[in-house]
């Protein structure tokens, strides 16, 4: 079918005067040109164009995560050493909590048991989170339940709620 179109053109094309045949050519080609340009190179040129300014924006995102899987890595390392006692664990957690949420938070100890009942009044939620990643770390403890609600206006959040700290690893004292 190609080469019957390509015959009547060219067939076509002979009938014209040269410069009319120069003319259609020229805009022939530069219709192609023209495609290949906006089908082909065009796309690729705005990937191109773009790509630095993407990679910057990602650049913070994966110091983040290289920071996250060392901070994984070196808690992996030293959960596998033996974790504190729960007397040392108590003590820690006390002073982070008073240092960070202050009055703030109420630590209810479970015996001699490895669980803590944390009840948060208006907690930041900026000193939550800090406050949960030194428990996690220092501590050995992490949450096993968590009962907290959210209060005030968007920028100004406050939780207050409960929430159950245990050993990841469910080891006694």
């Amino acid at each position: 079918m190609s080469t019957s179109l390509n015959t009547r053109w060219q067939a076509w094309l002979a009938t014209r005067a040269p410069r009319e045949r120069l003319v259609l050519q020229s805009a022939a080609w530069l219709l192609l040109a023209a495609l290949i340009w906006s089908l082909a190179i065009a796309p690729a040129w705005r990937v191109l164009q773009a790509a630095p300014a993407k990679q910057a924006a990602l650049l913070p995102q994966l110091h983040q995560m290289r920071a996250m899987a060392t901070e994984a890595k070196t808690l992996q390392q030293s959960e596998s050493a033996r974790p504190p006692g729960w007397s040392e664990r108590l003590r820690t957690l006390e002073s982070t909590t008073q240092r960070l949420l202050k009055d703030q938070a109420q630590l209810s100890p479970a015996g001699e048991q490895v669980t803590v009942t944390v009840t948060l009044r208006d907690a930041t939620p900026t000193a939550l989170a800090q406050w949960l990643q030194e428990t996690r770390v220092n501590a050995h403890l992490r949450p096993t339940r968590v009962q907290l609600e959210r209060s005030g206006a968007a920028g100004a959040w406050r939780w207050q709620g409960t929430l159950v700290l245990g050993d990841p690893n469910g080891a006694g004292t």
